[in-house]
């Protein structure tokens, strides 16, 4: 006869915890996201549950009216390098408080954002994430989240929706564009891209115009908004293509904020084709704080939408009171200075 151990078997919560020694209580508060259970206990319930492989019938528990553990995640899209890495972060977030995401992409449309909302609330996942949501506040769906009283978070979403929001702050991250911009001695500054954006663009603006208001800028003389219709992509190319533009004009504006990294480096590549240099004749400034800006040539500088703090002040707000649907939480970004500018 081997004298091998052989692993348990396990069928239910119940051999879970005869298995680990712990009440079928203590196990039960854990797999259903409750409090008052020791570290000690919940990181060895956990690291248990992957060594094994159990995963609790997700179906008897949601009959019984308990917590599924899971969250539904709606995004509009994933092929923006900015969305990838808020989708990696929640995606990490909530495995670390042993949570599962269900994640659908929409394309940014409002009809398929409604459906998949409705699909994750007759799956009666605990929370639902939605981020860069399109729908408008006055949307039946919100009604119906109300009354399954699931908990609800946006993030960066295009309106104000009735729900908790955590959103960047666009407004001050213009504002710090400008203010080092003007400390350059920039007396006029080209927007390549930024009203492209049908969704952020707007809060982008605004918040420039006050800024520029702030600084005694008269708006005509100071600033060019480049734009080109047709474009799909906010990419490298479209960034190329928009410098390009610029550089046509007898006199380009010597400052550029860009709409994001990509375009920001785009513009650089067309810049140093016309046989300028960056920054001592152009300075040029992105958005997003993308990885690949620490690797052009020169370094790039961008404001940094710190997406840690954005997912962690959202995931937060799940596990609040679910009545706090109103609340809104704005994250400052900062300005990365590097050798664009």
């Amino acid at each position: 006869m081997s004298n091998e151990s052989r692993e348990p078997t396990i069928n239910s919560v119940g051999d879970f915890a005869r298995h680990l020694g712990l009440s079928r209580w203590t196990v039960s508060r854990i797999l259903n996201g409750h409090d008052g259970v020791h570290e000690d206990t919940l990181k060895r319930v956990r690291e248990e549950m992957k060594r094994l492989n159990f995963q609790p019938n997700m179906m008897a528990r949601t009959l019984r009216g308990a917590k599924t553990g899971l969250v539904g995640v709606c995004l509009q899209g994933m092929s923006s390098p900015i969305l990838a890495k808020k989708i990696s972060c929640i995606q990490e977030s909530l495995h670390g408080r042993g949570l599962r995401g269900v994640l659908e992409v929409t394309s940014g449309d409002a009809d398929a954002e409604r459906d998949v909302i409705n699909h994750f609330l007759s799956l009666r996942v605990d929370s639902i994430i939605l981020v860069g949501s399109v729908l408008e506040a006055g949307d039946s769906v919100f009604e119906r989240m109300r009354s399954t009283k699931v908990s609800a978070v946006a993030i960066d979403p295009a309106h104000n929706i009735p729900i908790a929001r955590v959103e960047v702050d666009r407004r001050m991250g213009m504002e710090l564009c400008l203010r080092h911009l003007k400390a350059k001695r920039h007396e006029r500054i080209g927007l390549l891209g930024l009203e492209s954006d049908p969704v952020y663009g707007v809060k982008r603006m605004e918040g420039l115009r006050e800024a520029a208001k702030t600084a005694g800028f008269v708006w005509d003389e100071v600033f060019v908004s480049m734009s080109l219709p047709g474009w799909a992509k906010w990419s490298f190319e479209y960034g190329y293509a928009l410098a390009q533009e610029l550089l046509q004009q007898a006199e380009p504006p010597r400052g550029i904020i860009a709409l994001n990294d990509e375009v920001a480096v785009g513009a650089i590549k067309a810049i140093k084709e016309w046989g300028y240099a960056v920054p001592e004749d152009f300075s040029v400034i992105g958005f997003d704080n993308l990885d690949i800006g620490k690797w052009t040539d020169p370094p790039l500088s961008s404001i940094a939408q710190n997406v840690e703090e954005l997912v962690a002040e959202s995931i937060g707000l799940l596990g609040a009171n679910s009545n706090q649907r109103g609340e809104v939480r704005m994250v400052a970004p900062r300005m990365i200075v590097r050798g664009s500018s």
